[in-house]
């Protein structure tokens, strides 16, 4: 059985897992389908109705209404759909960047692992709130750069995953670590395996 029909079946019997992934993938699923529940239900995210300003829930609008009079049914789905892209956004790059380093600093050793070991360190130690405070406080257009929504999204992607990876990269090294002293790591290199296909593939 392979690892990931292993890690499913697992997965599977945990009762509370399954019911959270279940509940989850449906939010995803109403926060993406927002532009045609809001078709279906006729409610608009940026519509602005003064005149229904804190209205109670009702069937114009099924969560009732802010401050403007806008639907807030249909304002937290279009939230919901920013947050689930900046979180996937940010996992994926927080991810790829922890797996890239910690198998470098695992598989090579040395100075190289040392060093990347204390930037790790270094980025742990940083105050996490007060800086994301500050660099999304940086004004993109001083420095030349779009400020428009999609700069805006990107530059908090960047932040989040810039902070994020450090976790995943000290598992993925003390995994690393772990496959280096194996046998079948030594009898790959034993028959000529180079460095990077190890790497990638053991």
């Amino acid at each position: 059985m392979s690892p990931a029909a292993l890690a499913w079946l697992r997965f599977r019997r945990h009762k509370a897992g399954l019911a959270g992934a279940v509940f989850l993938l449906l939010l995803a699923a109403a926060a993406w389908s927002a532009p045609l529940i809001e078709a279906a239900l006729g409610i608009d995210a940026e519509s602005v109705d003064l005149f229904s300003r804190y209205a109670p829930p009702s069937a114009a609008h099924p969560l009732g209404a802010d401050d403007l009079g806008r639907d807030l049914l249909a304002r937290l789905l279009r939230g919901g759909q920013v947050s689930l892209s900046v979180g996937l956004a940010a996992a994926f790059i927080a991810a790829l960047i922890g797996t890239s380093l910690g198998l470098l600093a695992g598989y090579r050793g040395g100075a190289f692992d040392t060093a990347l070991m204390r930037l790790t360190d270094g980025v742990i130690a940083l105050p996490l709130l007060p800086l994301l405070i500050v660099l999304a406080a940086v004004d993109p257009a001083k420095l030349g750069l779009d400020d428009g929504t999609d700069a805006s999204l990107f530059r908090v992607i960047a932040i989040v995953a810039l902070v994020g990876w450090t976790t995943v990269a000290r598992l993925v090294r003390a995994a690393a670590l772990a496959a280096r002293a194996q046998d079948y790591v030594r009898a790959a290199r034993a028959l000529g395996a180079g460095s990077g296909r190890i790497a990638l593939r053991h």
